[in-house]
């Protein structure tokens, strides 16, 4: 199977408009220069560990179940659902970022 083809297991379309990626928080940067953003980690099936980046903008709905949270409220280990679009340069921006604090992992 090609990497393209293993990126493809970890990025799924929701409806058909909107690709999401699921993984663990691994970066949360939200005193940026340029705009706050994150790093999720996914690990494909065969071990490979992709990495994702995407900036979050004034738009982007953030929330803990059906709670709202800020971008302070993020916790690097969290479980995230993150749904984006293409942004200018080519960058990820994130359209939202959907938390499943039961799925934490520590270290």
């Amino acid at each position: 199977m090609s990497a393209t083809n293993r990126a493809a297991l970890a990025v799924h379309s929701v409806r058909g408009t909107m690709p999401t990626i699921w993984g663990h928080l691994e970066h949360v940067d939200e005193l940026s220069a340029r705009a706050p953003h994150i790093q999720v980690r996914t690990v494909l099936s065969g071990g490979i560990v992709m990495r994702v980046r995407a900036t979050i903008g004034a738009q982007t709905h953030i929330a803990r179940g059906i709670e709202p949270v800020e971008v302070s409220g993020l916790r690097e280990g969290e479980f995230v659902e993150v749904s984006y679009r293409q942004g200018r340069e080519g960058r990820l921006e994130a359209e939202t970022i959907y938390v499943r604090p039961e799925q934490t992992v520590v270290g």
